[in-house]
């Protein structure tokens, strides 16, 4: 039924034919779930005439390919203002991470612990050619989370907490635009 239904929508081209749509149905609850599907649909823009991509596991240059290619893609954030000095930078955020946590909660020796691991993973991830804010973030985390019996004890936030940092963090850093809902970067 969504099948059918997606396609139908992405063939209507005006309102009169999605209320012709809407009206061809007899059941009252099947009536009002494609109202609400086609309002959400139309009004949130969901449907693309962008081709589909075949690639479906996480490729950096993949996606930046197709956003290039279609021009409706999400932008990618580079990283090249941050320069080459991975280490530094690693270094610098692992210091901002701790600072932010300290203030956030109360000094902790946790929390150098921490910003010494997200330092390395980011480290490694920048070596290894990752460019990706949502893939190093991805790593951080999963390093973290790895090895979370060693912070848990003394941790006042979660693997996530500490990824979704590094995130604003390296958006910030970037000279990228940031969102209000972004945390507070500590220098």
């Amino acid at each position: 039924t969504i099948l059918l239904l997606t396609t139908q929508l992405t063939t209507c081209s005006d309102d009169l034919m999605l209320r012709q749509l809407l009206s061809s149905s007899n059941n009252m609850i099947h009536r009002l779930s494609l109202f609400l599907v086609v309002l959400v649909a139309t009004r949130a823009h969901c449907f693309t005439t962008a081709p589909l991509t075949t690639t479906y596991s996480h490729n950096s240059l993949a996606t930046r390919l197709h956003a290039e290619e279609t021009n409706n893609g999400v932008q990618l954030i580079s990283l090249e203002a941050l320069g080459d000095d991975h280490e530094q930078v690693g270094e610098n955020m692992g210091n901002s991470l701790a600072a932010w946590l300290d203030e956030e909660w109360l000094p902790q020796e946790i929390h150098v612990k921490m910003g010494i691991s997200v330092k390395n993973t980011y480290v490694k991830c920048r070596t290894e050619g990752k460019d990706d804010v949502a893939e190093i973030m991805t790593q951080v985390t999963d390093d973290l989370f790895e090895n979370w019996a060693e912070y848990n004890a003394d941790a006042f936030v979660n693997a996530w907490d500490l990824g979704n940092y590094v995130a604003d963090y390296l958006i910030a850093k970037s000279g990228s635009e940031t969102c209000g809902c972004s945390t507070k970067i500590v220098d």
